[in-house]
């Protein structure tokens, strides 16, 4: 009995005994949906935070200064960074292309006429603070460098501030109020949303006007710079750090990180999270493989006159062996196609619910199919069935025919 003969035994098998062959192969069939599902929805994690990032410019890098202590040890000169450090830094460190100082207000609300806002995040910075943050303006101007200089009281701000201030929209011109200052607002932040976090209630002014006019002091809470274009984000990171190291005569008083950086954690940390899911999930296929063998047990058991009477018309012990290796690759097969087709339809109902959800971001989450890794468990499936069939296709082609015409 040739293969293709044998599939059609198998497939005649699988319609006789339909209730029988889907029990057996729901082991299978659950194994292969969870593992495909799991690296589905692993994924879609990726891809999503890989597009959060990118929104903000994953080549962005950050420098901050640390003082919490353990390694770190300070040196009485420096106390934080200044603008001197991005002066430094531009100058020293010849990879880089643009700097913005950035220092975060603390939280206060702000004010027009009858109207206010208890908790906006306020920021200043200069007028590269947009371009690397990769930040638009959907009206208005951005701060420029004669705002800096000129110590302008002027700032941009969020959609929600200004639907809530200015719900006649009626904002050129007009002046914001916080405790001990007024500013022009001058601009509107194009909305963006990120991991649960939304600009909508920023208002960004120049870093100057902050420290002089209004917080006073010097310190800036972090320097965010980027590389030149066709240097990789780790070379400039190198260099920043080395840079850094030279200037604290190799004290461990500054942090350098990037976005590119925190985005490749975060994909390890989901990569390895699905694969040990996965790899949990896969042991339900184990499951599977162990009903296959019974079943195929039971069918050896049920076609022994069958098989006694191919054995005396000639059949060889390697057509036997092959036939119920063949049938048990079968079940186990289709199993996996089913699992398959199972989780392809769950990551589309995933997509859809998370994108009516507007979780965790206003698209959903993407559960792009992997073709490979469904092909892959599907292929694996079989090969369950192979090795679980075995012993029930070594135990078929064993048999004496004489004993097995006389077997009731």
């Amino acid at each position: 009995m040739g293969v293709l003969q044998s599939l059609r035994t198998a497939f005649e098998m699988l319609r006789l005994h339909k209730l029988r062959a889907f029990l057996t192969m729901l082991g299978v069939i659950i194994g292969v949906m969870s593992v495909t599902i799991i690296v589905m929805i692993s994924s879609g994690f990726q891809y999503f935070m890989t597009n959060e990032f990118k929104k903000l410019g994953s080549d962005t890098i950050i420098i901050g200064y640390d003082n919490w202590g353990g390694e770190t040890e300070k040196v009485a000169s420096i106390d934080g960074l200044t603008m001197d450090d991005v002066a430094y830094l531009m100058g020293r460190v010849s990879a880089l292309d643009i700097a913005a100082p950035i220092v975060q207000v603390p939280a206060q609300k702000v004010v027009r006429e009858d109207r206010e806002i208890t908790n906006p995040r306020i920021f200043a910075s200069d007028e590269n603070f947009a371009e690397l943050n990769r930040i638009n303006l959907t009206e208005g101007r951005k701060i420029t460098q004669a705002d800096v200089r000129s110590r302008a009281n002027v700032c941009i701000i969020g959609e929600e501030i200004r639907d809530r201030l200015f719900p006649d929209k009626q904002w050129v011109g007009k002046l914001v109020s916080f405790k001990g200052i007024s500013l022009e607002v001058v601009g509107i932040f194009e909305r963006l949303d990120m991991m649960g976090e939304t600009n909508a209630k920023d208002v960004l002014l120049p870093l100057t006007t902050a420290q002089d006019k209004w917080i006073g002091g010097e310190n800036l809470m972090m320097i965010t710079t980027r590389p030149k274009p066709g240097i990789k984000v780790d070379d400039a990171m190198d260099a920043v750090w080395q840079a850094l190291m030279l200037k604290s005569g190799n004290k461990r008083i500054y942090r350098v990180d990037s976005r590119e950086s925190i985005l490749n954690v975060f994909g390890k940390v989901f990569g390895v999270a699905g694969v040990v899911l996965a790899g949990i999930a896969a042991l339900s296929l184990l499951v599977g493989g162990i009903g296959i063998m019974n079943i195929m047990l039971v069918s050896v058991t049920e076609r022994t006159k069958e098989i006694g009477l191919r054995k005396a018309l000639g059949a060889k012990r390697r057509a036997i062996l092959t036939q119920f290796m063949v049938e048990a690759a079968t079940l186990s097969l289709i199993g996996g196609l089913i699992g398959m087709a199972l989780a392809f339809g769950l990551g589309q109902l995933v997509t859809m619910g998370t994108a009516a959800a507007k979780w965790p971001s206003a698209e959903g989450l993407p559960t792009p199919f992997p073709l490979a890794a469904g092909i892959a468990s599907a292929v694996f499936s079989a090969c369950i069935g192979v090795v679980f069939g075995l012993y029930p296709a070594i135990s078929a082609s064993r048999l004496d025919p004489i004993v097995a015409l006389r077997r009731e």
